[in-house]
């Protein structure tokens, strides 16, 4: 047997015939990219010409151990060669040792790269769309991209609106995260402030924001996009504390801004009375709520039902949600000194706009252009911070200097309240006890079938316990709200005018069947929409704040 077909023999020349195959590649690449003086085809040439040269020997010579020394001649003869034409043109920094050794650190680099990028689940972009530029390994933000990122995909997957990451009020070292879910706290397990911070350095690095500065207050947007290509803009806010560095994240869902009437959650009869009220363009109509409540949502609602191309139509708002078609939108910046609320407000109705949206009324002045301007035939609709629609009414009335003149011109007050949407895949039928239907005004007796929210695990189609996947086991998904509508009749602004008290006011607005914010709540819950206490809890009085009218009790209507 010839020794020339012997396996191991093969198998040497094959592994020494590639390794110069890749060096022949390396001189192509370099000679094109670094020796630019010398001829790329000539060196090209050559390195394929030892490669043949090569081949020729381990085919022809009958002998193994004639064959390798030969071709390492010939081989170390050509890395010789291209080795000192290196180093006459690029010096020391020519020699191959240190090329070989620049191209295991980049490819370790590059291997580190990708297990960092291995550790994000989304895809981070800029304001702008533009994809951030992820932290190299080495850098000290790379430390926080595996955390950051976890936050990120545990607040998408449980439909947080709002993050809130802080030191802990104990302190200990540690940082409260808190996942906002349909303006309801989920808190979350703690962090270590060794976890934490890097993860707000981190953030603000997605939002552009200066990593450095961890005092002063810093706002910023960025954008997320999961695997199914779903985006979520995100604004970033961040302050100092004595503590440490605070974070909150809100997702900024425009969707909810773009809302009808009639899909905002009013009942029929309620329905029917705002369209009624907004086919006119004179008065003024007040959307009196606590914060978060949907008060912006309702009112660019109401200001959808007018043509905005036949009108001329106006808003005041410290922060626009939406922009809506046809409608010019005022800023009012409160940071500003030399320009106040009541000043902003007389200049847009200078403009003599035919109807117009002030977010807020701050003061009397305020309120008196309002009446005045309404007085002309005008349409104004105002939003007020208050409980219910009587205490919007009372603040209101307090306002203007003339009572008589403001409640002429006020066609309407209304008050909301968001409750959440028991979620339809896991809600839990039961019936009230006497104790709570009696509490509630409902009838004693009668199988109310009504739902509950289920907050523990549910059986699939083998019995097998997991967590609901609509809701993520809160046992709510989404909201929808409850309304209180005071439509301003001539009994009402007679009584005004005659300086009737608030509960007299009530008690003719209550012999008009007008329903209250709870009742209206009762029958979500007795249609099995929410739970009587998600109710309760939304139309409870707030903690430390004024006392709200008697109007958050349950009643009957009056005939």
């Amino acid at each position: 047997m010839f020794e020339y077909i012997n396996i191991v023999y093969w198998l040497v020349a094959i592994v020494f015939i590639l390794a110069w195959a890749r060096f022949a590649t390396f001189v192509s690449t370099d000679v094109h990219d670094n020796l630019v003086r010398e001829n790329e085809l000539m060196w090209r040439l050559v390195a394929m010409g030892v490669l043949a040269l090569i081949v020729f020997v381990f085919i022809v010579m009958p002998s193994f151990w004639l064959a390798l020394p030969l071709n390492l001649m010939f081989a170390g003869g050509g890395v010789a060669w291209y080795w000192m034409t290196r180093v006459k043109h690029l010096g020391a920094k020519g020699h191959l040792f240190n090329t070989l050794v620049s191209g295991m650190k980049n490819t370790s680099k590059k291997v580190e790269e990708s297990r960092v990028l291995g550790q994000v689940s989304l895809t981070y972009l800029t304001g702008n769309d533009s994809p951030v530029q992820l932290p190299k390994p080495d850098s000290p933000l790379a430390a926080g991209l595996p955390s950051a990122d976890q936050i990120m995909v545990q607040s998408l997957a449980r439909r947080a609106e709002t993050v809130e990451l802080v030191p802990a009020a104990g302190g200990g070292g540690a940082y409260d995260l808190k996942f906002f879910v349909d303006g309801t706290p989920y808190q979350q397990p703690a962090l270590a402030r060794n976890v934490a911070e890097p993860a707000i350095q981190a953030i603000k690095m997605f939002a552009s924001l200066i990593v450095e500065e961890r005092r002063r207050p810093q706002e910023g947007k960025f954008k997320t996009r999961d695997a199914a290509g779903v985006a979520t803009t995100w604004t970033v806010r961040t302050s100092g504390t004595t503590a440490g560095e605070r974070l909150s994240l809100s997702a900024n869902d425009k969707s909810k801004y773009n809302l009808k009437l009639d899909q905002l959650g009013l009942a029929a009869d309620q329905l029917t009375a705002i369209k009624a009220l907004t086919s006119k363009n004179t008065g003024v109509v007040l959307v009196g709520t606590p914060r978060g409540a949907g008060r912006t949502t309702t009112m660019y609602a109401m200001l959808r039902q007018h043509d905005a191309f036949m009108n001329a139509v106006h808003t005041i708002e410290t922060n626009p949600q939406a922009e809506l078609e046809g409608v010019t939108a005022h800023k009012f910046d409160a940071r500003a000194s030399d320009v106040t609320y009541s000043k902003l407000l007389g200049s847009v109705l200078l403009k003599d706009p035919n109807i117009v949206m002030a977010s807020q009324c701050p003061d009397a002045p305020s309120a008196d252009a309002i009446t005045r301007f309404a007085a002309e035939g005008k349409r104004v609709y105002v939003g007020l911070a208050a409980f219910d629609t009587m205490a919007a009414l009372e603040q209101w009335l307090q306002f203007n200097s003339d009572k008589v003149a403001a409640v002429r011109s006020l066609e309407a007050v209304v008050s909301q309240r968001l409750v959440r949407i028991l979620c339809p895949t896991c809600k839990v039928p039961y019936q009230p006890d006497e104790a709570t239907l009696r509490k509630l005004n409902m009838p004693v007796g009668r199988n109310l079938q009504s739902f509950r929210a289920n907050t523990g695990p549910i059986l699939d189609a083998k019995g097998n316990k997991i967590i609901c996947p609509d809701c993520g086991g809160i046992g709510f998904k989404g909201r929808t709200a409850i309304f209180e509508v005071l439509i301003i009749n001539d009994e009402i602004r007679k009584a005004v005018s005659s300086n009737a008290n608030i509960q007299q006011i009530r008690t003719l607005a209550r012999k008009t069947n007008m329903m209250l914010l709870v009742e209206h709540g009762i029958r979500k819950f007795a249609a099995g929409i929410t739970a009587i206490n998600e109710v309760l809890r939304v139309v409870a009085p707030e903690k430390g704040g004024a006392n709200p009218s008697a109007a958050s009790g349950v009643q009957p209507a009056q005939k």
